[in-house]
């Protein structure tokens, strides 16, 4: 589950005062980025699938480099939502699927129905596999051109206050 956003100035305006004040271009950038990061991150939560919230909230945007960052989630399970998990001859994943169980079938039950109806469940995702539920790749891709659109506008602010100065 990788997708890429990489952009590139090829106009010279920018490139010669880039030469001449790298670290303040790198200091607008940055923060563009910056915003356009966190834009991806939480439109990513707003669309990925709430049970207990866990892989909700492990959505973040990390800083990598000075103009490099990465929006993911961090539970181990996020790649099985966002592309689904194909039917194997195992038994389906028990990551949470008692609480689960419990929060959305049976609140009520006992361990030893809880336990039943997980073993059951269980067989039931190897035999059949789990349908895709995206939301990074959408995430992607609606706030892909907002990100370019930030950098761009820190880039035209920067060469402008440069130009008068």
């Amino acid at each position: 589950m990788s997708m890429r956003l990489e952009i590139r100035y090829q106009d010279q305006a920018p490139r010669e005062m880039l030469r001449r004040a790298p670290g303040f271009f790198l200091q607008r950038l940055a923060l563009a980025l910056d915003r356009g990061a966190h834009e991806l991150a939480r439109e990513a939560r707003g669309l990925a699938p709430k049970a207990f919230s866990t892989l909700t909230n492990s959505i973040r945007a990390i800083r990598l480099g000075e103009l490099h960052w990465q929006v993911s989630p961090g539970v181990n399970y996020a790649e099985a939502v966002e592309g689904g998990r194909m039917p194997m001859r195992k038994t389906g994943i028990a990551n949470g699927l008692l609480e689960w169980i419990k929060l959305k079938i049976a609140p009520g039950a006992s361990a030893k129905e809880l336990d039943r109806l997980g073993y059951v469940i269980a067989r039931a995702i190897g035999r059949r596999g789990i349908k895709p539920q995206p939301y990074m790749q959408p995430a992607f891709v609606a706030k892909r051109d907002r990100v370019v659109e930030l950098a761009n506008l820190a880039m035209r602010d920067a060469v402008a206050e440069l130009s008068r100065a």
